[in-house]
C-alpha cells in the first residue's frame, strides 16, 4: 500500500542515524590503527628477514632501511604480512560479540590482507618496489610475476567483497540492515567513510615523508572499501540483533592511538635498531 512505502521511507533516515556516532568513530579508529599495524608489520617483517640473513635493520616509524645482506629482505614485510593475514582470517570467526575489540581485530585483517595483496597486484608493474626487488632475486619463469600479480588482484576484491557481510554484523538492530538500502547506507558510514577518515587521521604518525611513499599512498587505503559498500545490498545473510545494542565511545582506543603517536614521533622517528642487542 502507497501508506506502508511512505512510511518506510520516512523512517530509513532515523534508523540510520540510530547507527550512532560512537560507532563511527570507533570504526574510524580501528581503521587508522589497522593501518599502523599492517605498515609497522610490514617494516618490521623487512627488518626481521635483514637481521636473520645477515645484514642490519633500523627501524623507523614510516620505513624499514635495510643495510647489507641480501635484497631478498626487501620481501620479508610481504611475507610476515600474509602469515599474519591467514591467521587473523581464520581467527577473527572465532571472536565473540560485536565491540570495539572485535572491529578493531576486523580492521586489523583487512589492512594487513590489503597491505599484502597490493604489494602482489603491484609485482610487475613497479619494478622498484620492495617486493619487486625481493622477487629478483629468484631465477624464475617469465610471467610468472604477472600470475601472481593476478591472484593478488582477484584476491583483495574478494577481501573487499566479503568484508561486507562482516561490517553489516555491527549493525545495531535488525531493521537498521532491513532492505538493501539500509545495508548499503550503513557499510557507508561504518566502512567506506572510516577509510576515508582513516586515511587522514593515520598521516601524523608517518611524519615526515621525505624518505618514504606512505602518507602519498594513504588515499589508495580506502579504494578496496568501494566494493565493499557495492556488495552490501545483496548481503543478505546477516540479520542483525532484534535487541538494540549500543556501542561506548571508544576512549580506550583513542588513548591507545595517542600513545602510539608519542611512539612514532619521538622514539620510531629517530629510528630503532631491529636487533635489541645493539640498543644503547
Amino acid at each position: 500500500m502507497p501508506g506502508e512505502v511512505s512510511t518506510s521511507d520516512t523512517l530509513a533516515p532515523r534508523e540510520i542515524s540510530r547507527i550512532g556516532p560512537p560507532l563511527v568513530l570507533a570504526s574510524a579508529l580501528a581503521s587508522t590503527f589497522g593501518i599502523l599495524f599492517a605498515q609497522f608489520l610490514d617494516d618490521f617483517g623487512d627488518g626481521l628477514l635483514a637481521e636473520l640473513l645477515g645484514g642490519r635493520a633500523v627501524l623507523y616509524n614510516n620505513r624499514a632501511e635495510v643495510f647489507g645482506g641480501s635484497d631478498l629482505a626487501l620481501g620479508g614485510g610481504f611475507a610476515l604480512s600474509v602469515i599474519v593475514g591467514l591467521f587473523l582470517l581464520f581467527a577473527y570467526p572465532t571472536a565473540r560479540g560485536h565491540g570495539t575489540s572485535r572491529l578493531v581485530m576486523l580492521w586489523v585483517l583487512l589492512h594487513v590482507l590489503r597491505q599484502a595483496l597490493g604489494q602482489a597486484a603491484l609485482l610487475p608493474f613497479e619494478p622498484d618496489s620492495q617486493l619487486a626487488q625481493a622477487y629478483a632475486t629468484f631465477d624464475l619463469p617469465a610471467g610468472l610475476d604477472l600470475v601472481i600479480a593476478a591472484a593478488g588482484g582477484v584476491g583483495l576484491l574478494l577481501v573487499a567483497l566479503s568484508a561486507a557481510s562482516a561490517f553489516l554484523g555491527f549493525a545495531p538492530q535488525r531493521r537498521i540492515i532491513s532492505t538493501g538500502r539500509r545495508r548499503f547506507n550503513f557499510t557507508m558510514w561504518i566502512a567506506l567513510i572510516p577509510a576515508v577518515a582513516a586515511a587522514f587521521l593515520a598521516i601524523p604518525f608517518f611524519l615526515p615523508d621525505t624518505e618514504s611513499m606512505v602518507i602519498r599512498s594513504l588515499p589508495l587505503t580506502a579504494v578496496i572499501f568501494l566494493a565493499t559498500v557495492a556488495a552490501a545490498p545483496g548481503t543478505t545473510s546477516v540479520h542483525g540483533p532484534d535487541d538494540e545494542r549500543t556501542t561506548e565511545w571508544p576512549w580506550g582506543l583513542l588513548s591507545t592511538l595517542l600513545v602510539l603517536l608519542v611512539i612514532h614521533l619521538v622514539i620510531l622517528q629517530g629510528g630503532v635498531e631491529v636487533d635489541p642487542r645493539r640498543w644503547g
